[in-house]
């Protein structure tokens, strides 16, 4: 049974609020669906006819169980039909309805109530006495079920022009919409997506928990401006416990019809593990239906070789190459007269230390953040590395800086709740003179207080651009910098490869 404080709560991905008039589908709705203001929708499947759905308000609660009723026949093992979420529900159990979410499904109140009782009126002193203990519950085997890729086609759409309460959350101070917002969205996307291939149909199957392994890359093609926009996303590639996800983010066309421009794409990894042991758990095969598709799996098949290939080859594990270490060298050269107190050359104005590009953050990791499994939400940890990593760049070139991608990330361990995160982010990468991109690092550790440690969860690099002048030149001063050095120089380069053959794909141009 899942047991929600509030309807609102299946509709959202990726806010902590209840918000009017935003729909996840997988149809092309935003012409069609006419919502009201205190309503959220949520459809997976282009077949099924919306449900006729009563009028809810807070003091018709027979119509509003009888509305959820007759919504919760027409749900199946895809989601096929319609759940609508009213702001003025402030309770709902669906017991057999498939929704496919990371976000929390139950209250963080009750959930320490389960743990640690709650209060009781026995004896009128209010004492707690502990949750009576429950039968544990059987499930059976999964099965595997042979998916299409549209069969886990899923769309958000985000009605900015129309919905101001919705725009509220994602506008920044330059009037343009949050990057950081959007990441939480792909990577909430994400993972509804991964739910609903794995999904055998059956409730009483073995759960799984499924986590996002990594973000293998987010190129943004277009300014993030205000306008009604498509977040839409379907696997792409299966291996025995993995799935690449495909998502990208366009714009939404006044012109009935017309596709608009892709803004972004993005591609993630997610991984299933049986919930009950721990385990790799097995997921859908998946039937390719044409040659469009095949060539889609072929391309996560070489994402995920060029993946071991780039593990094999980071500076972690083996030297630089011969003309890396000629590059450090030639560095070490330069810098050596600077930092040299008997040297009469002075480092330039256009030069800077990389040591001196050090911005770093402390966060309190609080329940609201969370996911279904506990931990805190992966999108979540994107917004606040991306926040810190743009002060950094903007301080860099003393301006407003692009963002223009974020790099292959791993998510190595779970940030538990309750925890410190610590946060610090490093310019790694800049070529000075003409070159306006340049390379921000972001490492992000827990802290345990109590034993005075820190363990690293993970490591996020981003792609800025100075949109108006050349940046200026990083400069490291030892062996440990020029690695990171280094390691910036080869995702800028990939990135670039990468990033062009984004914007040839999805006609962006250069």
């Amino acid at each position: 049974m899942l047991s929600l404080p509030r309807v609102a709560s299946l509709a959202r991905l990726s806010s902590r609020t209840v918000t009017a008039r935003r729909s996840l589908t997988s149809s092309n709705p935003i012409r069609n669906a006419q919502v009201s203001q205190k309503e959220k929708v949520v459809t997976s499947s282009p077949s099924v006819a919306a449900p006729k759905t009563p009028a809810a308000s807070a003091s018709s609660k027979d119509t509003i169980e009888s509305a959820r009723s007759d919504l919760l026949d027409r749900l199946g093992s895809n989601s096929s039909g319609r759940v609508v979420a009213t702001a003025d529900s402030k309770s709902a159990s669906l017991p057999h309805g498939k929704v496919f979410t990371v976000r929390p499904i139950t209250s963080w109140i009750d959930k320490l109530a389960s743990q640690h009782g709650s209060p009781t009126t026995t004896g009128g002193h209010g004492a707690s006495s502990p949750v009576e203990h429950q039968p544990a519950k059987k499930y059976q085997k999964r099965e595997l079920v042979l998916k299409t890729m549209q069969d886990s086609y899923t769309e958000i759409i985000l009605p900015f022009k129309t919905d101001k309460a919705l725009l509220e959350e994602y506008i920044n101070v330059g009037g343009t919409l949050r990057h950081g917002k959007i990441m939480e969205d792909l990577d909430a996307l994400a993972g509804a997506i991964a739910y609903k291939h794995a999904d055998d149909g059956k409730p009483d199957s073995s759960p799984l928990t499924i986590v996002t392994a990594s973000v293998d890359r987010i190129d943004l093609l277009k300014p993030l401006v205000v306008s009604d926009i498509r977040l839409s996303g379907h696997v792409t590639y299966v291996g025995y416990s993995s799935m690449e996800i495909f998502m990208k983010m366009e714009e939404i066309s006044d012109t009935p019809g017309q596709d608009g421009n892709t803004i972004l794409v993005a591609r993630f990894t997610m991984v299933a593990r049986d919930a009950l042991t721990g385990k790799a758990a097995q997921i859908n095969p998946m039937l390719l239906q044409n040659d469009t598709e095949k060539q889609l799996f072929q391309m996560g098949e070489d994402h995920k070789a060029r993946k071991r290939v780039a593990s094999d080859t980071a500076l972690t594990r083996r030297p630089p190459t011969q003309e890396e270490r000629f590059l450090i060298h030639d560095l070490y050269l330069k810098y050596s007269q600077y930092d040299d107190p008997q040297s009469k050359a002075k480092k330039p104005d256009d030069v800077e230390w990389m040591s001196d590009t050090k911005m770093s953050a402390i966060h309190i990791m609080q329940p609201q953040d969370r996911n279904i499994h506990d931990k805190i939400f992966g999108g979540y940890l994107m917004r606040l590395a991306y926040e810190l990593a743009f002060c950094n760049a903007s301080v860099f070139i003393s301006s407003r800086p692009t963002f223009l991608a974020l790099d292959e990330i791993s998510f190595r361990k779970p940030v538990p709740i309750g925890t410190f995160l610590a946060l610090d982010s490093q310019i790694v990468y800049a070529e000075g003179g003409d070159h306006h991109s340049f390379q921000v690092m972001v490492k992000a550790d827990v802290m345990n207080v109590k034993e005075g440690t820190r363990e690293t969860t993970n490591t996020f690099w981003f792609t800025f651009r100075d949109p108006v002048n050349g940046t200026p030149k990083i400069m490291p001063r030892t062996y440990a910098e020029s690695m990171l050095y280094l390691e910036g120089k080869r995702r800028r380069m990939v990135g670039s490869l990468l990033a062009g053959r984004n914007r040839k794909n999805h006609g962006s141009g250069k």
